[in-house]
């Protein structure tokens, strides 16, 4: 008579390896991952702490709270003199440099009667003098009603929500970093 429990035993010892290299498997490409982590990041984000992380993000912060703040000088700090801007277009017409900031911060700023602005740092990558800053930005303004010819509104304040990936670029400029894309 043949022993029923034989297969049974090979069946579930195959069962018991398929399990382990299956978690192997799953595990392995997993390792790499965990075992690069040794090195801290910014509280807060998955950036590693270095001192330029540190910096860049500390240069988009404030030019953040200049920007909840409306403070367009502050804002304009921010960048440098360099900064050139193609505002994703192929349209010369729309794009913006250093000359042109200043006055179109102060021309929107003063047409925003609220402003919630967040960044999320996903990634910095820094080579030499340069570095490149993604982010993830969740932003709604309030603008200022349009008044009619007696000083009256005349719509509701349209409001904007702004929920996308941004880049800034930053360059080095002695022991600062500044923007010269992306504000």
């Amino acid at each position: 008579m043949p022993d029923l429990a034989q297969p049974f035993h090979r069946t579930r010892g195959r069962a018991r390896a398929l399990a382990m290299l299956l978690a192997v498997g799953v595990a392995a490409p997993v390792l790499p991952m965990t075992a690069c982590k040794s090195q801290p990041s910014i509280p807060g984000t998955e950036i590693p702490d270095t001192d330029d992380n540190r910096q860049i993000i500390g240069v988009l912060e404030r030019y953040r709270t200049s920007f909840v703040s409306r403070d367009a000088a502050a804002v304009l700090a921010t960048a440098h003199p360099t900064y050139y801007d193609e505002g994703g277009t192929d349209d010369p017409s729309d794009d913006t440099t250093y000359a042109d900031l200043g006055p179109l911060l102060r021309r929107r700023m003063s047409q925003l009667d609220s402003i919630r602005f967040t960044i999320d740092y996903l990634e910095i990558h820094v080579t030499g003098d340069r570095a490149i800053a993604r982010v993830w930005v969740d932003a709604s303004f309030r603008f200022k009603p349009l008044l009619d010819s007696y000083g009256e509104p005349r719509d509701q304040p349209p409001y904007a929500r702004v929920q996308d990936h941004s880049e800034f670029e930053l360059v080095r400029e002695g022991d600062n970093w500044l923007i010269v894309r992306g504000i």
